[in-house]
This record gives structure tokens, C-alpha cells and sequence, in this order.
């Protein structure tokens, strides 16, 4: 029993002794160092400087005075004037509409009119005749009730009968009656006037809107403008409010763009400050004077800004409305700022520097951009940043603080 332990013991020593000792007398390997790959890059060096910074934005043409021309009355299109794109003048005709059912309905009118001027008349001459009866008709009630005593009288002395007095007294009533009812025609006379009056104002608004009605007939350029878009042809048959033709002024275009949000707060300064911002727009390859006239009063929904409209100051041509426009916008100077290609814009904050051959990022502040020889750099501040510091201008897909790098020379 004692032997069966020791053996494997003595085996276990043996194999741990002959594993110390090869590990001891493994040959020790010097690790070298492997050099640094370096990239090759382009670079500036920075020289501060005072300038005037530029922001591109982009917009299109509208204006406030887009006018959507309807018809006021239902009738058939006779005839249309104009074209699409068509440039008119205030008070061109634009489109005729057929007067048939219109005239007619003037005639309608004119008749009423008549008919109600003929009642006031009549009810004037009635009112005469019924002054003149007047008289007459108490005259009559007299005679009858001097008939109705002396049948009284001689009904008392038996010399006539019951049914004489009676005669004599349904006539009296009669002639009573007769009186009642004229003058109680005669003292409504100035309320029926009066009716009759309202019912001549009536027929006469009635003509007067018929009159209009025709004048509308014809639809008219209400200013100086463009046909922009037309909705019906001839022989269609429109209702009231169906629209018929768009215009829009063409001495009030201006181009409405988004002022990127970073901007916006220094641009509204500018403006409370009466300070001019001044712009260019390229429209169709040439450069046209613009200025910023007002900043929207709405956000739009998920926008990056706020909209800015540009009046046009000087240009000939009329522009179609949803013109593209891209735009240059001048700011204030700034002092301390650096002037870089974009090639050095890493993201939209960060540019690397070069100190003793290793890369450095830095966080910068976009001011702007400016245009020179054709080509458009960027302008930028940093408390980092200092005159004679030297930044990389060229992309590097794995650029990283303490990346080496060589610079062209």
C-alpha cells in the first residue's frame, strides 16, 4: 500500500523537474519595435484676420400677392383671353363668361322695379280719392241718421211701420261702415307707403347686384401680373366660387430660404440695429442683387431655421413663382477668425491641428464662409486656435488625436 503512493509521487517530481529545466534554458528573444506608419498630409498655417462672413442658403420665388380669381355667378365660359404664362395688365380682360341667363335676370328685375313704382303711384292717387270720398261718405252717415229719427218719430205716432225703421237704421250702418273703413284706409296710408317704399329699396339692390353681376361677366386682371395657372376652357359651365384663373404681381416677388438656426439670432440683431443685410441670388446663371426685408413669424415643423424673405431690388425679367434660388448672405465682420477650406472640417465642429508631427483635435465655431477666386472656404474662431498654429486641410479617414503625420512640402 505504502509503495502504490510513493511511486506516482516520484513520477510527478521527476516530470515537474524536467519542465522547470527546459523553460530555464529557452533562449531569450529581443522584441523589436515596429515603426509608426505616418500619413501624408496636406496643411495651412493659420493667420488671423478680420472678415466678413458669407452663409449660402437656398430658397424659391413667391409672393404675397397670388391672387386666385373666382367666378361670382353660374354661367358658361364664353371665351378665355389669355395663356399660361401669359404676362397682362391691370384691368386686362382675362376671361368672358356668357351673359344670356344674366341679362335675363336684369330684365327680371327692371320689371319688379316697375311694377313696384306703379303700386306707389296707386297707392298715392287711392289715397287722394280717399281724402275726397271723405266728406262725402259723412255726409251720407248724416242723411242716414236724420232718415233713422224721423222714422223713429213716426213709428211713435203709428204713421209708418217696424220694418220702414229698420230700413232706415241698416242703411244708417251701413253708411257707418262705409265711414269706419275709409278712414281706416286713410290712416294706414303711411304704413303701406312705407311697405311699398322698402319693397322699391328692395327691387332696386335686386337691379343694382343683377348690374353687377353682368359687370362680372367679364374677369379682369385686378394689377400689373402673370397667369400662373388656368382652370377651365371655353364652354364649361362654372358655378359661384369656382375658381377660374391665378395671377400673381409681378412688382412683388421675393424669395423666401431658411436662415440656418445658428444664424438667425445674430441676424435679427442686425435688423433691430437697422444694419442693411445684403445678399445675392444666382437666378439663372447670373448673380442679382436681393436684401433681407423680414424674418417669418412661424417656425416650421421640424425645421433647421427660420425663413427669411428676400425682397428682389433689381431685376428686368418677370420670374415664374418656384424659381430656385441659391443665396449669399453677407454678415457683420469678425475679428480673430480664420479662413480654411473645407477639406479641414471634420464633422461640423472639429479641425486637427499638427504639434511635433502628431494630430490634435480641436473644437471650432463655424462663423460663416466666404467666395474668393471661385472657390468657397470656411471661416472659423477658437479659443484654441492661434496665429501660426498649423491645421490639416486634407481628409483622413481615421484621423484621431496623436495619429503621426507627415506634411507636403
Amino acid at each position: 500500500m505504502h509503495k502504490k503512493i510513493v511511486f506516482p509521487l516520484v513520477i510527478l517530481l521527476l516530470t515537474g523537474l524536467v519542465v522547470f529545466t527546459l523553460v530555464k534554458s529557452k533562449p531569450e528573444v529581443t522584441p523589436q519595435d515596429q515603426p509608426q506608419k505616418r500619413w501624408l498630409v496636406a496643411s495651412q498655417q493659420l493667420n488671423s484676420t478680420v472678415l466678413s462672413p458669407e452663409i449660402t442658403v437656398y430658397g424659391r420665388v413667391e409672393t404675397p400677392r397670388d391672387s386666385t380669381l373666382t367666378s361670382a355667378v353660374e354661367a358658361d365660359v364664353l371665351e378665355v383671353l389669355v395663356l399660361e404664362g401669359q404676362t397682362v395688365s391691370q384691368g386686362d380682360e382675362l376671361i368672358r363668361l356668357d351673359t344670356t341667363d344674366l341679362l335675363l335676370i336684369q330684365q327680371q328685375r327692371e320689371a319688379d322695379l316697375a311694377e313696384n313704382t306703379a303700386d306707389i303711384e296707386l297707392e298715392k292717387t287711392r289715397y287722394q280719392r280717399d281724402l275726397t270720398l271723405l266728406n262725402n261718405q259723412k255726409q251720407l252717415v248724416k242723411l242716414a241718421d236724420n232718415v233713422v229719427q224721423r222714422a223713429k218719430k213716426l213709428e211713435q205716432n203709428r204713421l209708418t211701420s217696424r220694418a220702414s225703421l229698420d230700413e232706415a237704421s241698416s242703411s244708417y250702418q251701413q253708411q257707418m261702415l262705409a265711414l269706419k273703413q275709409l278712414e281706416n284706409d286713410i290712416a294706414q296710408h303711411s304704413a303701406r307707403l312705407a311697405q311699398l317704399n322698402a319693397q322699391q329699396q328692395r327691387a332696386n339692390a335686386l337691379l343694382e347686384q343683377s348690374r353687377v353681376n353682368l359687370s362680372r361677366a367679364v374677369i379682369r386682371a385686378p394689377f400689373d401680373s402673370r397667369v400662373s395657372k388656368l382652370t377651365v376652357a371655353e364652354g364649361d359651365r362654372v358655378r359661384s366660387g369656382d375658381a377660374l384663373v391665378n395671377v400673381y404681381d409681378l412688382t412683388n416677388l421675393e424669395v423666401r430660404a431658411q436662415i440656418p438656426g445658428r444664424y438667425v439670432s445674430e441676424i435679427r440683431q442686425m435688423m433691430n440695429n437697422n444694419v442693411p443685410i445684403k445678399a445675392v441670388g444666382l437666378i439663372d446663371g447670373s448673380y442679382v442683387p436681393l436684401s433681407l426685408a423680414r424674418l417669418s413669424g412661424e417656425v416650421r415643423v421640424d425645421s433647421g431655421g427660420l425663413d427669411g424673405l428676400f425682397a428682389i431690388t433689381d431685376y428686368n425679367d418677370s420670374l415664374p413663382l418656384g424659381t430656385f434660388v441659391e443665396i449669399k448672405l453677407s454678415l457683420e465682420a469678425k475679428n480673430n477668425v480664420f479662413e480654411l477650406p473645407f477639406s479641414a472640417l471634420y464633422g461640423l465642429d472639429r479641425v486637427y491641428l499638427i504639434e511635433n508631427e502628431l494630430l490634435k483635435a480641436v473644437s471650432i465655431e463655424r462663423v460663416g464662409e466666404v467666395e474668393r477666386d471661385g472657390r468657397t472656404f470656411i471661416i472659423v474662431r477658437s479659443d484654441d486656435l492661434n496665429t501660426g498654429d498649423t491645421v490639416v486641410t486634407t481628409q483622413l479617414p481615421n484621423a484621431m488625436t496623436g495619429l503621426r503625420v507627415d506634411t507636403q512640402q
